[in-house]
């Protein structure tokens, strides 16, 4: 986890006003009288009761000097519908780490406890290099946290925010990584079902990092028929709505990977444009759109973006997943091919895990390389030998000489 791993794209962003901003006065009176600046003394304290029905920016913040586990919570850096996000200090391991404190009105039964473990332990299994790492799930006084790796970095949606879209080389650079960490996890039966721009972080050295990486199958939405306030409680904050699948709204036991290619595809509109493809209206209307509206056309937005790319998008963003590229790699494929095309050069792969196919038949030759260098080399070595070698000739001896030996007679020899 990182820095900023909010869950709410309509937050302001922690990374320009986390440090200045604290609780509303409305909200301050129905804080705990805890003091926020020292570790809590009472292991007793049932910190679910004590911070019961605050908000999880509230919770966060209430949250800030506490201890949970061996991990001291010292600044919040996000919160959203599944709960807030904190940097905390791990005593044990003496490391800097983020922590997930999940709401506690999210939490059901036994049997979703159960559930949200084993999507944690799948999550943990994962090992790349563009996934941030799931460390622990835990625990304690009343409150489960997940323990993440802490990331320095800003979130895609801030960087959008503050610098305007990306560039046609960032969006293929990001969008590849990130592709390549879902073939990792698809190849491990995890699925991301929440990919947005809010969830894809880049670091200084221009690495990109998906976080909550097959966490949120326990936050999905169950079918609904009620009316449109009750899909606002249930969890998924809205701008979710702007990357979600049309079959995963209608079905999220139904999520696999092509879910993800479609939000991924959702996210690199977003970073081209500066906007997800369906931007206005409810989260209902957001939601019909996705499941009936072809999105803008992105020349018209946005018109330095080549033909080749807009293609690979707009295939991404078909509404039946059986026309969407099938598999992540299968994207990988397409996007390495569409950045040989524009001639943009390949920045930030040798971070990414081993098995990024070859895209082209232009590339066709890199296959080969690994036999043919030497083969041609040991080549070059014999003609260099056939050419510069000359061997001493040996003493002459005539009588080992056809052309100088003497004749033999015969003529004493019977028939």
């Amino acid at each position: 986890m990182a820095r900023d791993a909010s869950n709410s794209d309509p937050e302001p962003s922690p990374l320009t006003d986390s440090s200045s901003e604290g609780p509303s006065p409305a909200s301050q009176g129905s804080l705990p009288d805890i003091d926020a600046t020292t570790i809590s003394k009472s292991p007793l304290l049932d910190l679910n009761i004590a911070y019961s029905g605050l908000k999880p920016r509230e919770l966060g913040l209430a949250l800030v000097g506490q201890q949970i586990g061996d991990i001291v919570l010292e600044e919040l850096i996000g919160a959203g519908g599944m709960g807030a996000v904190l940097r905390g200090h791990d005593l044990e391991l003496q490391r800097t780490v983020a922590i997930k404190v999940l709401s506690t009105h999210q939490i059901g039964g036994e049997a979703s406890a159960k559930r949200f473990q084993m999507e944690a332990r799948s999550a943990a299994r994962l090992d790349h290099p563009c996934i941030a790492r799931v460390y622990q799930v835990g625990e304690d006084r009343g409150l489960r946290y997940i323990l993440f790796e802490y990331i320095e970095g800003a979130n895609i949606r801030d960087l959008v925010a503050k610098q305007g879209s990306f560039s046609i080389a960032d969006v293929l650079r990001v969008s590849v990584q990130i592709a390549d960490a879902l073939t990792h996890a698809w190849k491990r039966n995890v699925v991301h079902r929440d990919i947005k721009p809010s969830n894809i972080l880049i670091t200084g050295e221009r690495q990109a990092k998906l976080v909550d990486m097959g966490l949120a199958r326990f936050y999905e939405m169950e079918p609904t028929e009620q009316a449109e306030q009750d899909l606002t409680a249930t969890g998924m904050t809205i701008g979710t709505f702007d990357y979600i699948a049309p079959e995963q709204a209608r079905d999220p036991r139904t999520a696999d990977t092509r879910c993800d290619i479609y939000s991924l595809g959702c996210t690199m509109f977003y970073m081209l444009t500066g906007q997800p493809p369906f931007p206005g209206g409810t989260p209902l209307q957001k939601l019909l759109s996705h499941q009936g509206d072809q999105p803008p056309d992105l020349a018209s937005l946005r018109r330095d973006v080549p033909a080749a790319l807009a293609t690979v998008v707009g295939r991404m963003l078909a509404k039946e997943p059986d026309h969407r590229y099938q598999t992540p790699s299968e994207l990988t494929t397409a996007l390495l091919e569409t950045a040989d095309k524009l001639g943009i050069a390949r920045l930030g792969l040798s971070t990414v895990a081993g098995g990024i196919p070859l895209p082209s038949a232009s590339m066709a030759w890199l296959r080969v390389l690994p036999w043919a260098l030497p083969t041609a080399l040991l080549l070059a070595g014999i003609v260099a030998i056939a050419t510069f070698w000359h061997p001493a000739e040996p003493p002459t001896d005539l009588s080992a000489d056809p052309l100088r030996a003497p004749a033999v007679d015969t003529s004493a020899i019977e028939p």
